[in-house]
């Protein structure tokens, strides 16, 4: 055994200084290779668009674009995180503008590494600079419980100012809020409600979101009341009219309409500064107060005042 052993301590320790170097030699040449070897990483790009004072592009002044990069490991080592690069737009310039993005418009990259930009054009509509007060409309969602309805919806505010391009503002009606959820309500109630954005951008609102007050009642039906007589009120003489009986159409609760009779309606005809002669006269009613009034049928009706 210890000529043996001897003998490998001999093969490790003879020219050990050499054998050292040697080692030394490969792990550099090993790092050189790797450092010089073609890699790929994935980058952001975010694309700064600079438009001229009181002109603005639909849509935001930042876009982010996805990008890879290929070059040795070594130089792919100091490729920040996100790329930026800048897009300038001519002064004066309204309408369409299409820009294709490329390695010189990145700032701060190798120009020894391949850059390779995924959907590298920009189309941009270019356009002046506007506000404009736009009022807020409500989005509903669902049905309010069984026997209940609502009635009236209030907005606070009322409008929202709206900032972008010309075109875009111009076209503008109204700017709707996220759906409020109504579904089994029984009650009113009020709640901050987000706007819905409409596409000019990030800061096209003035404010994010408006307080929506729901009022809640029962819910209304329409129900017709027929053959209700109609009189003849401040005649002084002999009077005729046509049609002698009309039909009113109302609106209330069902446990209110379902308790009505035709005695609770008074309809009729007023002919006390009319002196002789034939008229078409409105046909006037009274209903409940707990009703409200949807339709008389005929509206009016035909008087005719004879002489002494």
């Amino acid at each position: 055994m210890r000529p043996l052993l001897r003998s490998i301590m001999n093969l490790l320790f003879n020219n050990f200084g050499y054998k050292l170097l040697a080692i030394l030699l490969a792990v550099v040449v090993w790092a050189i290779i790797q450092g010089e070897q073609i890699q790929e990483v994935n980058r952001e790009i975010l694309v700064e668009i600079h438009v001229a004072p009181e002109y603005g592009v639909r849509g935001d002044l930042l876009r982010i674009k996805a990008a890879t990069i290929r070059g040795p490991q070594a130089w792919l080592l100091e490729v920040p995180k996100r790329l930026t690069a800048e897009v300038f737009v001519p002064a004066g310039k309204i309408g369409e503008h299409r820009v294709r993005l490329s390695k010189d418009d990145v700032k701060n990259l190798n120009e020894r590494l391949e850059l390779i930009i995924y959907e590298p054009n920009l189309v941009l509509y270019v356009d002046k600079l506007m506000e404009r007060s736009v009022p807020i409309k409500e989005t509903l969602h669902g049905a309010p419980a069984e026997g209940f309805t609502v009635e009236r919806v209030t907005i606070e505010p009322k409008n929202v100012v709206v900032k972008g391009i010309r075109k875009d503002v111009m076209d503008l009606r109204t700017i709707y809020t996220e759906p409020v959820d109504v579904t089994n309500l029984q009650q009113s109630k009020m709640q901050d409600v987000r706007l819905i954005s409409p596409g000019l951008g990030s800061d096209a609102l003035s404010i994010e979101s408006a307080k929506v007050q729901l009022q809640v009642g029962n819910s209304k039906i329409n129900k017709r009341f027929s053959n209700i007589p109609v009189e003849v009120i401040g005649a002084q003489r002999r009077t005729k009219i046509t049609p002698q009986f009309v039909s009113i159409l109302v609106q209330g609760v069902p446990n209110v309409l379902n308790n009505l009779q035709r005695s609770d309606f008074k309809a009729f005809i007023e002919v006390r500064s009319l002196g002789p002669g034939r008229y078409e006269e409105d046909i006037k009613v009274k209903i409940p107060a707990e009703t409200v009034l949807i339709e008389t049928f005929p509206e009016k009706g035909n008087v005719t005042i004879l002489g002494d």
